[in-house]
């Protein structure tokens, strides 16, 4: 395998000067990195970027953060296609994934705080948003470089989403344009994540326009099951629903119903367990894609995927 001695003695130059070439070093000219550019591929060299990043101080590693998570939860189909194009975006800078994730906070802390000082990660992004986060005041704090994907809860915080309010009331929108339906009701998580928020307030704004009155529901073991709240309430007449893994949980009580739904997220995985036509795509590659650009552009504050509704 070629060395950058191998590319320095063939190039006529010191092995300092090869090695600046190819990093590109303003103190060398354009044609003698382009020359030894060349000379580096006809000779089939292959850098050593981990080895280049440790000499930073950092590895060639971005830290993937995790929602606090249960031992027993089930995988969100959601953060499988994130990672997809994560993975993606990655490949051609010479970076790869390292995952944090725990069933506490404490333990989450714990294996972020491990990545940094023992593994050397310096780069990080953040698959959640939750107010008074330990994990994100601490990469803070620590001047660490880190992107959310989601809605921020600190002004400085660099991100990457959708507009989910605007998701929230095209969603209800399509639903009653389509479906012919005046009473659709909105079916929340026991999380109330910042997502479901800036849905449920899109779905608020597009029932106010339609001088229609709000109607939601939120998940919780100890309360009111949806089919029994949908008794309760004969009026509706379909259903925005937050998110397809909070769908799957409900199939089995909507079924009875059959009612237009419309839902958020559109993963293969849920398109094979759902026969559910209307889904709002956020486009999670995308935004995984987006969110690994942003982080290596310190220029840039956010960015907004756009999202589709597949019918």
């Amino acid at each position: 395998m070629a060395t950058i001695k191998d590319i320095a003695q063939k190039a006529g130059v010191s092995v300092s000067t090869a090695s600046r070439a190819l990093n590109h070093n303003p103190r060398i000219s354009e044609k003698t990195r382009q020359r030894i550019a060349t000379i580096a591929k006809e000779l089939g060299y292959q850098p050593n970027y981990n080895a280049q990043n440790l000499t930073r101080g950092e590895s060639n590693m971005v830290g993937i953060i995790f929602p606090v998570t249960s031992d027993t939860a089930p995988a969100n189909p959601f953060h499988i296609d994130l990672l997809r194009g994560i993975s993606m975006a990655l490949k051609p800078i010479h970076y790869e994934m390292v995952v944090a994730i725990a069933p506490t906070t404490t333990d989450l802390l714990q294996s972020v705080k491990s990545m940094v000082e023992q593994s050397k990660v310096h780069n990080f992004l953040v698959l959640y948003t939750v107010k008074a986060d330990p994990i994100t005041n601490y990469l803070r704090q620590n001047n660490l470089n880190f992107v959310v994907i989601g809605h921020p809860n600190k002004v400085q915080d660099r991100f990457v989403d959708n507009d989910n309010v605007a998701a929230g009331q095209a969603a209800t929108d399509y639903l009653m344009d389509h479906q012919e339906v005046s009473h659709p009701v909105f079916l929340q998580s026991a999380s109330n994540w910042a997502f479901e928020q800036d849905r449920h307030q899109g779905y608020e704004q597009s029932m106010q326009n339609h001088q229609l009155p709000a109607l939601s529901w939120r998940y919780s073991p100890t309360g009111t099951a949806v089919k029994d709240f949908i008794k309760q309430h004969p009026q509706i007449d379909s259903i925005v629903c937050v998110d397809d893994l909070l769908l799957v949980r409900l199939i089995r009580q909507l079924q009875e119903f059959n009612l237009p739904t419309i839902c958020f997220n559109n993963s293969r995985l849920m398109g094979m367990l759902i026969n559910q036509e209307e889904k709002v795509d956020l486009q999670p590659r995308k935004l995984g894609q987006q969110a690994v650009e942003l982080l290596f552009n310190p220029e840039e504050q956010y960015r907004i995927v756009d999202f589709k509704i597949n019918s």
